[in-house]
Order: structure tokens, then C-alpha cells, then sequence
């Protein structure tokens, strides 16, 4: 499952590069809180995506994996790296990708 993760971020930077996002940093760790996918700006604004990936055939889907659990930590590490950094535009997002013959991407905002 992890191979179709970093597949899911691969395409998760291609998709936010050609909306016109550039990305800064991937897989921003730290320890106490996890991890934040990809941190994009655009238009003076920063964008911290949790990317969710699952193959198409899947019963479920990729969202589900986006709890309530994981937006309470992701949002601790976006306070603490927007503090670090001195951002005051941010929007948490999630990218949810079905990997099969066709690549579907859904972009959510404020989740």
C-alpha cells in the first residue's frame, strides 16, 4: 500500500504544478505530530494537503482514510510550521486519487 501512497503524491505534485501551484516541500515530518504531504503555494497563499491514494477498483473510498485523528494532528503541524515561518494565508486541503486505466483527482479545501 505504500507504493500506490508515494504513486498517489507523484501525481498529486503533477496535478497542483499544472493548477499553477508550486510546491515547496514534500513530506514535511515532525516527530510529535506526523507528517504534511505537500506544501504548495500560490497566489500568496500556502496550501498543506494530506493526498490520499487507493487503487480505482477499491470499495472505499480514499477519503475515508482522511479521520478526524489525522486532521486534529495535521492541523497542530500546520500551526506550528505557519508559526515557524510567519505564514498568515494558509488553506488545509486533501487530494484524494483513484489509480487505475484512468487517474481520477479530487481537490478538496478547508477540510
Amino acid at each position: 500500500m505504500k507504493n500506490i501512497g508515494k504513486l498517489g503524491e507523484n501525481i498529486a505534485k503533477k496535478f497542483l504544478a499544472k493548477k499553477g501551484y508550486k510546491v515547496i516541500e514534500t513530506n514535511y515530518w515532525l516527530k510529535r505530530f506526523g507528517e504534511i504531504d505537500i506544501i504548495a503555494k500560490k497566489d500568496n497563499t500556502y496550501y498543506f494537503f494530506e493526498v490520499k491514494a487507493s487503487k480505482f477498483n477499491s470499495v472505499i473510498d480514499p477519503s475515508v482514510h482522511y479521520t478526524k485523528s489525522k486532521r486534529k494532528k495535521l492541523e497542530k503541524l500546520i500551526l506550528y510550521y505557519t508559526n515557524l515561518n510567519k505564514i498568515d494565508n494558509y488553506v488545509r486541503g486533501l487530494i484524494t486519487i483513484e489509480i487505475g486505466k484512468k487517474i481520477r483527482i479530487k481537490k478538496y479545501e478547508n477540510v
